[in-house]
């Protein structure tokens, strides 16, 4: 068994790990199609999947709506990723910020995104800057903590050694403490990157005249049930896309790494 494995291909295990989700979903949209021409269900309760594709085709303001969102989003994930980082580097090298800043990062979770909306839109109108913000502090939580929380997992021989050599804290936290960091870091990537597109959504709902957020709550509000499936899909799959990639770039890093240790 664990030879056959061995011996598969890379292309082979690509499709063993596509092809069950997709014989799955194939007989999800096969019934749904079927039970909704069989019951006759209107298109306003619960429309076909072949009326859902069909909607998606001819949606020619899609791509806009899509990419101010996916804007929105990644403008938002990037702004957290940079404070989240610069900030865990700070939390990590000193106590005084450790106990100062951290309690207030915990509470700023506790609070309700929703209810920020509401007061950044006072602040700050109806345009980009609070959808973006809304992103960045959705994505600041989990970055802020793993980031943190892989800093301080670093080999304590290592720092031991690198301290005994008078290494610089830049050295230190450049070659020691962020290589340890980056599977961490990389974790809360993936989660961040979709919960900015779930803040930037959430957002939009807020008095935008564009967006997917715009598109689901006008589509609910017209019961256009379609274009409400067709919006949710797409922000399905932006969020899965992201998440790959982050995930195909965590590999890449990872591969770099043992190349770089091979030849010691």
């Amino acid at each position: 068994m664990r030879e056959a494995t061995a011996l598969s291909t890379p292309e082979e295990r690509g499709w063993e790990r596509i092809l069950p989700p997709a014989i799955f979903l194939a007989v999800i949209l096969l019934v749904w199609e079927t039970a909704v021409r069989l019951f006759e269900m209107p298109a306003w309760l619960l429309p076909a999947p072949t009326r859902i594709f069909q909607r998606f085709l001819i949606s020619n303001t899609l791509p806009y709506h899509t990419g101010l969102t996916l804007m929105e989003a990644l403008t938002g994930f990037s702004l957290a990723a940079i404070l989240g980082i610069t900030i865990s580097a700070g939390i990590v090298h000193s106590k005084f910020l450790e106990r100062g800043v951290f309690p207030y990062i915990i509470v700023s979770n506790a609070i309700p995104i929703i209810a920020i909306i509401p007061l950044l839109t006072i602040w700050f109108g109806y345009g980009f800057l609070p959808k973006i913000l809304i992103a960045a502090i959705i994505s600041f939580f989990p970055i802020v903590t793993n980031t943190t929380r892989g800093l301080k997992s670093a080999d304590p021989r290592i720092m031991d050694f690198v301290h005994s050599i008078n290494a610089t804290r830049w050295e230190v936290f450049s070659k020691v403490q962020f290589p340890s960091a980056l599977p961490y870091i990389f974790a809360a990537f993936k989660i961040a990157a979709s919960l900015s597109l779930v803040g930037a959504v959430v957002a939009e709902f807020y008095g935008a005249d564009r967006g997917l957020g715009f598109l689901v709550i006008t589509s609910a509000t017209q019961l256009q049930t379609d274009l409400l499936f067709v919006s949710i899909t797409v922000l399905a799959l932006l969020g899965v896309s992201l998440f790959a990639i982050f995930g195909k770039l965590e590999k890449a890093f990872s591969r770099g790494e043992v190349e770089v240790e091979r030849p010691r």
